[in-house]
């Protein structure tokens, strides 16, 4: 029974849905709020509490049970406002443990109280309570007219905290119908009717609802923003049922930013917290957090050991719609998993029972509302009907009287039709009481009605689906500058021809029975100044019952106006970025881009739009993330950084200059950076070919002077640590004067050319030769293992130096001479030098083409 009345209540969401065109404003999701209260000094004290109702936040177990004598006690001495106090710290333990049958009785029971007390607050209070055990069973309906009582009674006593409180229960229960715009706004509303450090338990439930909200418009940055805000005023209060609540929240906005250690932090901590409370929705909502992340994380045995525990928690609780949402989840680790073992038949089963009965019971409850509603509405025929019966009772009695006049003679007969007269007197006197009880309802509806439209800043129109005019509201005048009566004579004048195809193809569509729609068009005020309208349009019935198209239009001009301005200088910005030959892009907190430049398609050849809300390490890569991320950070955290780094982009390498900006809002909070990145591979390539022409012979492509004694300083440095040995050659060309005079520079510099060809080829690929200058070369040779080793190269050049060199005045034989200088353990640059150029002097002596080596101590 207990499942079957869940899902009768679970049915009400679904029915007001569909029903919405034809309820009466009482039933809409979205009544007309009310003003939010001014606080003065009186109304910021607090709202009055009984010290038991605190206590149930942490101990709702104990206080339940010490509840029932202190009610006892106070019904004893009569004291209903004492009754109202303990009857809501029974409704907020009640809330704490999940237990919303004992909410709503006891919220009921406050308000009675209170009522019976003279304490408006406290009964506005217990109104909010009932109303919030409604909603969270799901009836949704006979919530919000509880809220709108609520209202009612509080417009008379203005409390900002309570105020607050209403649009927190209306926040939750839009954000349970689907519409996170409307909770967004509500949760707003009610953040702005309390200052800064009043009440600060509802302010954290507010931004926790707006956080909500925000996460499902996609708005990430914000929602996380706000849900810092509501963790942060949390601190100050010892609620552990807010702190599940905040931590739910944390556990959403990480998983849609993909943080799986996230996700397992919070739904740990709601776990604790339920074991804690020993509430099981809240377990149930814990496991299925864990559940999700092992999902996540594709640890698909501990997805499905988790998500089982919060499918038992929310079937023994009769949480129909969160079951069969955790079926689906479970049903889908599964799947994922690839198990086909049995345990997936009786799971699909339940599923699809489920969501049959919760269909079933949806049309139900449709049908049922629908029926409420219709009588509702045929009060007006019932009223015809009982002005017919009055009519014909009339007549019968009439009838009557002249038959008793023809049959006096009949005594009898005479006397029993008096009894029948008298009773006939009577239905005619009780018709006539119930026309004057209904021709009240309607004059009090017709009279709240007018007085909400005439008294409404928004100009309230009402047509007929011909497009006849019905009504008019006085703020025609204000509004647009002419009396109503001119407006209904001529309502499209003054619209531009370009706005009215699409008021049109709208009105006929509501007339033709679609859903309320809303549009903005233009309209010409009276002193000639044109004004943007903002019109919500839906199908309601007329008080003849005939169908009719209302409008609720308001003036916009100052947003639209905002709007164009904004999108104009975002225009003549995007124009001034897209034509600088860099990569300017916007990174929100989450580091994901929300603005790139067209430059995005020149270097990255895809167009900038797709780039927008994609993360930095997915359009960057691991790789260079890696590299990026610190300077990031910092960014983020307030400072302007500066990195380079090189990358490779369809097959181009790249080398890149980024500077990252912190942006600030008005406050000075850093909500997100700036990136401009310029590519500099021309640079760097000018760079790298500078070094290169400053470290390497022009003719022959060696190392020269400068990069040798770099090279020659690090071999004697590491030789010298390690015990190395390390071979010097020094060598130069044998006559190379002559041949420069007998044969031409040009045939010296192809001589040259030739010699360090050759000698290249003698050595190994580790081995540094030089050209020193002229026709002097050097040959650096790390681990040679004895002399022999350096020897043996210059045996092998001097070989290849016999055969003659090419040279345009026909072949030439070219010899060179040798000085090898061998340190066994390392030496010092300076010695080695010295002792090369001395062997080379010993080799010229001897009668060079040949060697001569030394060692060197």
């Amino acid at each position: 029974m207990q499942r079957q009345g869940q899902a009768w209540r679970n049915a009400a969401v679904f029915a007001g849905l569909l029903l919405c065109p034809w309820l009466p404003a009482q039933a809409h999701v979205a009544p007309a709020p009310v003003a939010a209260p001014v606080a003065d000094a009186a109304d910021l004290a607090g709202v009055e509490r009984d010290p038991l109702e605190l206590r149930a936040l942490r101990e709702p177990d104990v206080v339940l049970r010490e509840l029932g004598p202190a009610l006892n006690e106070a019904r004893m001495r009569g004291d209903e406002r004492r009754i109202a106090l303990l009857q809501l710290a029974r409704a907020n333990a009640c809330r704490v443990v999940a237990d919303w049958d004992c909410q709503r009785n006891a919220g009921a029971a406050a308000a009675e109280a209170a009522l019976a007390a003279g304490a408006p607050l406290l009964q506005v209070r217990g109104l909010i309570a009932e109303a919030r055990g409604r909603i969270a069973e799901q009836d949704y309906g006979h919530g919000e007219r509880l809220l709108a009582e609520a209202q009612r009674v509080l417009a008379a006593n203005p409390q900002p905290e309570l105020f607050a409180d209403i649009m927190l229960a209306y926040s939750s229960m839009s954000f349970s119908l689907g519409k996170s715009a409307l909770s967004a706004d509500y949760a707003r509303r009610g953040l702005a009717a309390l200052p800064a450090g009043v009440a600060t338990a509802m302010q954290a439930r507010l931004l926790r609802n707006l956080a909500r909200a925000q996460a499902q418009r996609g708005e990430v940055g914000g929602a996380a923003e706000s849900l810092r805000e509501a963790t942060s005023l949390a601190r100050e209060e010892r609620d552990p049922k807010l702190e599940a609540e905040l931590y739910l929240e944390a556990a959403r906005l990480a998983r849609i930013g993909g943080d799986q250690a996230g996700q397992r932090r919070n739904g740990e901590r709601v776990l604790a917290l339920a074991e804690r409370l020993k509430n099981s929705q809240v377990g149930g909502l814990g496991h299925e957090v864990m559940g999700l992340a092992a999902q996540d994380a594709r640890d698909f045995a501990r997805a499905e050991a988790e998500l089982r525990l919060a499918l038992d928690a929310f079937a023994s609780l009769g949480l129909d719609q969160d079951e069969l949402r955790v079926l689906r989840e479970l049903i889908q680790v599964l799947l994922a998993a690839g198990r086909d073992d049995g345990r997936m038949a009786p799971l699909v089963g339940r599923y699809l029972a489920l969501d049959a009965a919760i269909e079933q019971a949806t049309r139900g409850q449709a049908y049922d509302d629908f029926a409420a509603r219709l009588r509702y509405a045929e009060q007006e025929f019932e009223l015809r009907r009982l002005q017919a019966e009055t009519a014909l009772e009339r007549e019968r009695n009439e009838a009557l009287v002249r038959s008793n006049q023809l049959s006096n003679a009949l005594g009898g007969l005479g006397v029993g039709m008096l009894v029948v007269l008298a009773a006939f007197f009577f239905a005619q006197r009780r018709g006539q009481r119930q026309q004057r009880e209904l021709l009240a309802r309607l004059r009090a509806s017709e009279t709240g009605y007018r007085m909400l439209a005439d008294n409404a800043s928004d100009l309230v129109l009402r047509f007929g689906v011909d497009g006849t005019v019905h009504y008019v509201s006085p703020s025609c005048r204000e509004l647009l500058g002419m009396a109503p009566e001119a407006f209904a004579a001529s309502p499209r004048a003054g619209i531009p021809e370009a706005d009215l195809p699409q008021l049109h193809a709208a009105f006929e569509r509501i007339a033709a029975g679609g859903e309320a729609e809303t549009v903005l068009y233009r309209q010409s005020h009276a002193n000639g100044v044109t004004i943007w309208l903002e019109g919500l349009m839906r199908r309601v019935d007329g008080a003849e019952g005939q169908p009719e198209v209302m409008v609720a239009a308001r003036d916009v001009s100052v947003r639209v106006r905002a709007e164009q301005a904004l999108a104009a200088t975002q225009y003549r910005l995007r124009a001034i970025t897209d034509n600088i030959p860099a990569l300017i892009a916007h990174i929100d907190t989450s580091e994901r881009f929300s603005f790139m430049n067209a430059y995005a398609r020149q270097v990255m050849g895809v167009e900038p739009e797709t780039l927008v809300g994609r993360t930095v390490r997915e359009v960057r890569g691991d790789a260079l993330y890696a590299h990026l991320k610190p300077y990031l950070d910092r960014a983020l955290a307030g400072e302007t950084t500066e990195v380079e780094g090189s990358t490779q982009i369809n097959g181009k390498d790249y080398d890149f200059h980024t500077t990252y900006v912190p942006d600030r809002d008005a406050q000075g909070r850093v909500v997100g950076v700036f990136s401009f990145t310029y590519d500099i591979t021309a640079l760097k390539q000018a760079e790298r070919q500078l070094d290169h022409l400053a470290r390497v012979d022009a003719m022959t492509d060696l190392a020269n002077r400068r990069q040798f004694d770099e090279r020659l300083a690090a071999a004697c440095a590491r030789a010298g640590r390690q015990g190395a040995p390390l071979a010097l050659l020094f060598l130069d060309i044998d006559h190379f004067k002559a041949i420069n005079d007998s044969r031409g520079h040009a045939a010296g510099d192809a001589v040259i050319r030739e010699f360090a060809r050759r000698l290249r080829r003698c050595v190994r690929i580790g081995d540094l030769v030089a050209r020193l200058g002229g026709d002097e070369f050097a040959v650096l040779v790390e681990g040679a293992v004895d002399r022999a080793a350096a020897e043996s190269i210059a045996a092998k050049l001097l070989e290849r130096m016999r055969e003659p060199v090419a040279l345009p005045g026909g072949p030439l034989q070219v010899g060179a001479s040798i000085g090898i200088a061998m340190a066994t353990s390392g030496a010092a640059p300076e010695p080695l030098l010295a002792a090369a150029d001395h062997a080379l002097y010993a080799a010229k002596a001897a009668g060079r083409g040949a060697w001569r080596s030394v060692d060197v101590d």
